[in-house]
């Protein structure tokens, strides 16, 4: 794990250890958080690394049907792995041309309302009559799952690679970290600040047009005016 993820889980074992000391199953001396691996490390800035336009389109092409949406989510919605995993179908066709990631939903734990652009919508046609959670399985499963996805078509591992490609290519299509910040659920400056000059327009372009084949399974699905409305 990163530097920050160990940080996270320590913060974890911090709250434990305050809650059993609360209920007396530890000693309120206890020296747990004096161990060596409870220090918290320094995290230093991590280059940003994202997928291109090519491996997103063989991603998408090769998942299958209860991998798709989320891969969708990521690299065309910018939504994180967390967050993608906890919507429902409700959440992502319940308001007109946007995904609603409520308070409860979101890192932040601040509502937003994320956009549905063309290339998105038609990954998500197929799924329009569906109901309930997107993710019925386990975080680890889908990891062990996307690392072979991804090894079996030689794509290198990319941390967050769906959601930086989202962002970069995003910012770099429209040149306004607000909107992109907004879109994410980032602020400006980190947009700014990580994103800035990452890919040119014509690159951002490429990765926006990635929708579905022509003449593939999910293209076959039945024409939904209502949602292609709303990705206009």
């Amino acid at each position: 794990l990163a530097p920050k993820s160990r940080n996270h889980l320590r913060n974890t074992l911090r709250l434990f250890f305050g809650w059993a000391v609360k209920n007396d199953y530890l000693s309120a001396t206890h020296r747990l958080l004096e161990a060596a691996s409870m220090e918290r490390e320094t995290i230093t800035g991590e280059e940003t690394d994202f997928y291109r336009h090519a491996e997103l389109r063989a991603i998408l092409d090769a998942a299958d049907e209860t991998m798709r949406q989320i891969i969708a989510l990521q690299g065309l919605a910018g939504i994180r792995l967390q967050e993608a995993q906890r919507l429902t179908w409700s959440d992502v066709f319940g308001t007109a041309g946007h995904i609603a990631i409520t308070a409860t939903k979101s890192k932040t734990r601040q509502r937003r309302l994320v956009e549905i652009c063309p290339a998105l919508a038609e990954w998500l046609r197929p799924y329009r009559e569906k109901e309930g959670p997107l993710w019925t399985e386990h975080r680890d499963t889908w990891h062990a799952r996307f690392t072979e996805l991804r090894e079996a078509h030689k794509i290198p591992a990319r941390k967050n690679g769906l959601r930086h490609g989202f962002v970069t290519f995003h910012f770099a299509l429209h040149g306004n970290e607000n909107l992109t910040a907004a879109q994410a659920g980032h602020t400006p400056g980190m947009v700014h600040a990580n994103y800035k000059g990452l890919a040119t327009r014509k690159q951002a372009r490429a990765w926006f047009a990635v929708k579905p084949a022509k003449g593939s399974a999910t293209g076959k699905i039945l024409h939904v005016p209502g949602l292609d409305r709303s990705a206009a």
